[in-house]
């Protein structure tokens, strides 16, 4: 029987970052496990954004572009990296009302 390739995407170092720790970690801090992940064989990331993007500036006195600069250089160029965008309009066909009755 052939082995059956499995792909995820590691969400750890945004939305496990955004739930546990409110967002607050320094790129410092969690480059030595990117790099893990990366030694690991992981090759596609959530990367950014939402709450992690503003906390960066807010708490962790970074900026979020160098932060996503150095995730780059630590995966490498061949690496898929996805982010979390967020809004307050709802992308479709037709404009959407702002509240869900």
């Amino acid at each position: 029987m052939a082995k059956k390739r499995i792909e995820f995407m590691d969400t750890s170092f945004r939305d496990g970052f955004q739930s546990v720790f409110g967002a607050r970690v320094s790129t410092r801090d969690f480059l030595p496990a990117l790099e893990a992940a990366v030694d690991a064989g992981t090759t596609y990331f959530e990367a950014g954004g939402g709450a992690r993007f503003q906390s960066l500036f807010f708490y962790c006195n970074e900026s979020a572009f160098d932060m996503m600069d150095s995730f780059r250089k630590t995966v490498g160029p061949d690496a898929n990296l996805q982010t979390l965008a967020r809004g307050i309009n709802v992308v479709a066909l037709n404009q959407q009302p702002k509240g869900h009755d």
